[in-house]
């Protein structure tokens, strides 16, 4: 087993490490969720169409997904903190790009590189939980952060507005700059260093052995399980408002009302998975998530065709669905960012980039597949979920075919 060079560690204690990895987790969604009540307004500031201000969202998740590519092997090669410090000077310095741009593409250049810097955040907030902890203490602690980050995000969107209509929308990046310089300084002087002792390669050997990680049918389980839990969530939150206003003639607030279902569904899964991961092991916390939103599924089928639809026949099962995946997908996360200690980093950035971008094709194809009923949305989210379960299988199978033999992937 490798162990960490965590430089600076008897400085810090637990809690104020999992402080600082909370940080890091939220810089990226906030950057994200602050802007989104402005996007309106652009379109009037620059005399824009609705596409190029969407250009402002797209470039930004493209940005999140490709940049961590490049982190993963990096963060193997010069270590954690380093990428870190670098990922999140430039989130400092990309707000003020935008914060002082005439025209909606300088806007969503900035907001590209935003993504470049904000997104080495949560990445490496997983990938260092991983590196000091087993797999399933590491599950608690990713669950932790995670719901933490939620809970953050959920009230970004209300502040995002409210600094738009009161002091206006370039204020919000002046904010996110200085958010930015305040994590930063507490990274600088608090962050330790995580990457495991001897897993320093030069960046194309270290790239050449994050590949074989592909090879892994353990990593490919585990990471395909967490991008199917992901991609069903995409789902629901691109497909239920669709669903409310022009299937089930609910007004357009109806959704905000319905919401909390499914957002307190998936952070009592992450705190389920913050209690109890450390006593259970990560199969268990997957079992009993996949287990649960598998349950869901058939209960939401048959109340739906046996009953009129309306908004709790979808939002109570698919709270249930969305509190498995929250139990599920940190520990599937710590799974596969855990195949090889020396090629965390190089996991967790091939893991992001499929997440997000197989993500935004579920969110853009369930916007264009609505039909004007319920199902389309239905079936997607069931089909991500039941095709999680096997991504599941195949990481167990893989599990134990690796123990079994040595393994391409071992030092």
């Amino acid at each position: 087993m490798y162990r960490a060079e965590i430089s600076k560690k008897e400085s810090i204690s637990g809690s104020g490490l999992t402080f600082i990895l909370i940080t890091l987790g939220v810089v990226s969604p906030f950057a994200f969720q602050i802007f989104l009540p402005s996007m309106p307004g652009l379109i009037t500031e620059f005399g824009a169409s609705h596409a190029a201000v969407q250009l402002t969202v797209s470039l930004y998740v493209g940005a999140v997904a490709f940049a961590q590519l490049g982190y993963g092997p990096l963060a193997d090669r010069f270590g954690r903190r380093r990428v870190i410090l670098a990922g999140l000077a430039i989130y400092t310095i990309a707000p003020v790009i935008c914060a002082t741009a005439e025209n909606i593409e300088i806007l969503a250049a900035g907001r590209a590189l935003q993504a470049v810097g904000g997104c080495a955040g949560l990445m490496f907030a997983r990938v260092i939980a991983r590196d000091l902890h087993g797999r399933g203490r590491a599950a608690g602690v990713i669950g932790f952060v995670t719901m933490m980050t939620a809970l953050a995000g959920s009230a970004t969107p209300i502040l995002g507005g409210w600094i738009d209509v009161t002091i206006g929308w370039r204020a919000n990046f002046w904010i996110t700059s200085a958010l930015g310089l305040v994590v930063f300084t507490i990274a600088f002087v608090w962050l330790p260093e995580t990457r495991p002792k001897g897993a320093a390669d030069n960046v194309f050997t270290t790239l050449r052995r994050g590949l074989q990680l592909l090879r892994s049918p353990a990593f490919v389980g585990y990471a395909g399980h967490g991008t199917c839990t992901l991609s069903a969530w995409y789902a629901m939150l691109t497909g239920l408002p669709f669903i409310m206003v022009d299937v089930l003639n609910q007004p357009t607030t109806a959704y905000g009302l319905y919401f909390p279902f499914l957002s307190l569904g998936y952070m009592i899964g992450n705190l389920v998975t913050a209690r109890f991961a450390h006593r259970w092991d990560i199969h268990r916390l997957i079992v009993i998530g996949v287990g649960l939103a598998m349950i869901a599924c058939p209960v939401m089928i048959v109340w739906n065709v046996a009953l009129t639809p309306v908004p709790l026949a979808l939002f109570l099962p698919m709270g249930l669905i969305a509190l498995g995946h929250g139990m599920s997908q940190p520990g599937a996360t710590s799974g596969a960012i855990g195949i090889n200690p020396k090629l965390a980093g190089s996991a967790a950035g091939f893991m992001g980039f499929g997440q997000w971008m197989i993500a935004a094709l579920t969110a853009q194809a369930v916007g264009m597949i609505q039909n004007g009923t319920i199902w389309p949305t239905i079936a997607v989210v069931i089909g991500f979920t039941v095709l999680s379960g096997f991504f599941y299988l195949l990481a167990l199978w893989g599990e134990t075919r690796e123990m079994d033999s040595p393994s391409a992937l071992s030092p």
